[in-house]
């Protein structure tokens, strides 16, 4: 039998961001016997990242260097180092602002094919004319290397790659059946939480980074409180901005509304404590929790910042930023439209996804 292709993931940190997760369920329902996965991860994420045990116990490895933010000049000798001494057939750029360099140091080591996958429609550094210099140069790069381009949306896609270049999209799946088939009941969820039965729950999963937006979540959560006291926010997710927004709680009065569970592992019983999964993120390419949330059957109210393409079901709600908190709560609260999911979230088992990136990393385009 032939050894299975590797596949190096240029990916930075494997956290439970939308990237990662996605990532981890395309390694678990491929054929591992004829593609493998390898990780680089910037060496400050070593020790406190949840997927590392179980992407050796699939035969992948995982590669610590530099974060090219803290010293560039390390970040390329380590990676040229790494490109040289081990053997990749593959190289899968998962980075948004940088993904050029990774290509270009791939194509210097004899890698043939080279895939950059665009998850976001924006990034969250500056405008500044340095900003704009560094991303031009590295979008030559990404450009003249890339041999395969991906993204998670239509949005995310144009977003990298403009208007008028051609990309494969790749919708973020997920295991539909694990979210619809949760065998415990909302009441018997909300106890273990200590929530009230009649509780109304407002949901959020995400990574306490600038993006998300928990500064105007709590807020809107507070204009919620305002209007229908019997409520409680769960925030799930971890990051640099957890101990500010819980300042934040605390100052507005509200800790005993509001939970914070951390990075948990029980996503699909969460999930169906919900009554409203809630997310006024600054920008986003199509959130794999949003799928997630909507394969539940949960109502959603999201920014419309988030990719239209996220509406799955009928019972999606965009709304402006700068809508008052007020605007916001009203449509938190509103009836449900109905939780009749569209044919398009078929699309997203993940199944199907790990089909087609099987034919991306097998089919070799160059």
């Amino acid at each position: 039998m032939s050894k299975p292709l590797r596949v190096l993931h240029f990916q930075g940190r494997m956290g439970r961001g939308g990237a990662e997760t996605f990532m981890m369920n395309t390694y678990r329902n491929l054929d591992r016997t004829k593609i493998q996965f390898d990780f680089l991860i910037y060496d400050e994420f070593k020790d406190v990242q949840p997927y590392h045990k179980e992407i050796e116990s699939l035969g992948g490895r995982i590669f610590y260097v530099t974060n090219p933010k803290k010293n560039i000049f390390n970040y390329i000798k380590e990676v040229k180092q790494l490109l040289k001494k081990e053997s990749f057939d593959i190289v899968h750029s998962q980075v948004f602002f940088g993904g050029g360099l990774n290509l270009w140091l791939a194509n210097q080591a004899g890698i043939k094919k080279r895939i950059v996958h665009s998850h976001a429609t924006a990034h969250e550094q500056g405008q500044s004319i340095v900003f704009k210099t560094i991303r031009k140069v590295l979008d030559q790069l990404m450009f003249k290397y890339a041999t395969d381009y991906l993204a998670c949306s239509y949005d995310a896609g144009r977003a990298l790659f403009g208007n008028d270049h051609d990309f494969v999209f790749v919708p973020n799946g997920i295991d539909l059946e694990k979210y619809r088939s949760v065998p415990l009941s909302k009441t018997e969820i909300k106890a273990q939480l200590s929530i009230d039965d009649k509780t109304f729950v407002v949901g959020h999963i995400g990574r306490f980074e600038e993006q998300k937006n928990h500064a105007l979540l709590v807020e809107i959560f507070q204009a919620i409180l305002e209007k229908q006291p019997d409520s409680h926010l769960l925030l799930l997710g971890e990051g640099s901005l957890e101990e500010s927004i819980k300042e934040k709680v605390a100052s507005l009065g509200i800790n005993e509304k509001v939970s914070f569970l951390g990075v948990r592992e029980d996503i699909p019983e969460l999930l169906k404590a919900f009554d409203v999964f809630l997310m006024p993120s600054l920008y986003e390419g199509l959130p794999i929790s949003a799928v997630e949330a909507q394969a539940s059957g949960n109502k959603l109210v999201l920014a419309d910042t988030i990719s239209k393409e996220t509406k799955l079901s009928e019972n999606v709600t965009f709304v402006p930023l700068d809508k008052p908190k007020d605007y916001w709560a009203e449509k938190v609260l509103s009836e449900p439209l109905g939780n009749e999911a569209l044919k398009e979230l078929e699309a997203y088992d993940m199944r199907h996804t790990a089909r087609m990136m099987e034919d991306i990393y097998l089919n070799w385009r160059n």
